[in-house]
């Protein structure tokens, strides 16, 4: 009988292609072996759905970058972040979470952890000293918050959480890998919208979780696989191939953002401008940051006046994501935060004449100009 063949990658070569033939019965050989048909076992490449080696190979590497030794990809971020929730909250259960969070996790703790009975309370950056945590088994938080750019105290936090038998959960999308790494201080799951710079490139979208806790990982593991979260190998394949550049891409970002936050910080037309090496104190476990990453939050006063701006930058092109190599700017209050009523817009700060910007790695000279030439039509 003729085998197939199938291609696939390397786990210690990301950047190979290799042709692996199979026979065919050693394929049913297998399957019909109880004593190595562990469908638990994540190495066990019995269907792509649960486990693939292109996957695995991504997943290694990503949490060896952070730290760990075991991660979990995902379809998209908010899968990552809906299946880790889902795999330790159940009814009655209770969760508190930033109020200044991505507008994606709002929707989900609004409309779905409530109606499956999980108890969801919220606090501000500002107001973790008074936290009470009582009965929580999660705290979930951004360490670099979307937009208004706060640092929460995931040190501090870590600390309280496991004195109160609670999981802090951190969402490390806006900082990235290279600028930081809550692990190391003490939370129990790392989460990553892998769209963002881990990939770098505006052209994958997927998720990421990874823990030094192998129990959590693997409750969270099965959830994935049976609710169908599983990443695509191909795209899986090409965030192997961008983690590569990863720290130039961070290096450029980190310096062409914070030359840029300067730059409007003197601008007549610019309220307000929001960047992390602008405050005078940050959290101890932040002083060691090579950088804070490519987004700058600015405030131009009214929604018209946001407009505007967007609307005549040529080298910034609006788009809701952001962490690529090119330069992205967008409207919160219209784009990822549109979610939002007025009083909880209000609630979290975000004003309607605000504006993010993701910072590529352009020629600096030539963002600045841009930047320049639309405010001057406001």
């Amino acid at each position: 009988m003729k085998g197939f063949s199938t291609r696939s990658i390397h786990i210690g070569e990301l950047h190979q292609l290799d042709s692996v033939t199979t026979p065919i019965y050693q394929t049913a050989n297998f399957l019909m072996s109880p004593s190595k048909y562990r469908v638990n076992y994540r190495d066990n490449y019995i269907y792509s759905r649960m486990s693939n080696p292109t996957v695995r190979a991504v997943e290694q590497k990503l949490a060896n970058l952070c730290g760990a030794k075991e991660g979990i990809l995902f379809s998209s971020g908010m899968g990552a972040i809906t299946c880790s929730l889902l795999s330790v909250l159940s009814e009655k259960d209770k969760a508190i979470f930033l109020t200044e969070l991505y507008g994606g996790t709002h929707s989900l703790i609004q409309k779905i952890l409530p109606a499956l009975g999980i108890k969801c309370d919220f606090f501000s950056v500002d107001d973790i000293s008074t936290l009470s945590i009582n009965d929580a088994k999660v705290i979930y938080v951004e360490s670099l918050t979307n937009p208004l750019l706060k640092l929460t105290d995931v040190e501090y936090l870590s600390k309280i959480a496991h004195e109160n038998g609670a999981l802090l959960f951190v969402d490390n999308t806006f900082l990235s890998p290279y600028n930081f790494r809550p692990l190391e201080f003490g939370a129990d799951l790392e989460i990553h919208s892998v769209t963002k710079y881990i990939n770098g490139h505006s052209d994958v979208i997927l998720g990421f979780v990874t823990s030094k806790r192998e129990d959590l990982i693997d409750m969270i593991w099965q959830k994935m696989y049976t609710l169908g979260l599983n990443p695509n190998p191909f795209e899986a394949y090409l965030v192997g191939r961008s983690v590569k550049t990863l720290a130039l891409r961070m290096e450029k970002h980190n310096h062409n953002a914070e030359q840029i936050a300067q730059f409007l910080s003197n601008h007549e037309k610019v309220t307000n401008v929001r960047y992390p090496t602008f405050y005078t104190r940050i959290p101890k476990c932040y002083e060691n940051c090579p950088g804070f990453g490519a987004v700058v939050y600015c405030d131009l006063s009214t929604q018209e006046r946001a407009l505007h701006f967007v609307e005549n930058l040529k080298i910034f092109k609006q788009a809701t994501s952001l962490a690529g190599v090119e330069s992205l700017v967008t409207i919160p209050s219209l784009t990822s935060h549109a979610s939002l009523s007025d009083e909880e817009l209000k609630r979290a700060q975000i004003s309607k004449g605000g504006v993010r910007i993701s910072v590529g790695i352009e020629d600096l000279e030539d963002l600045v100009e841009d930047l320049k030439q639309a405010l001057e039509k406001i």
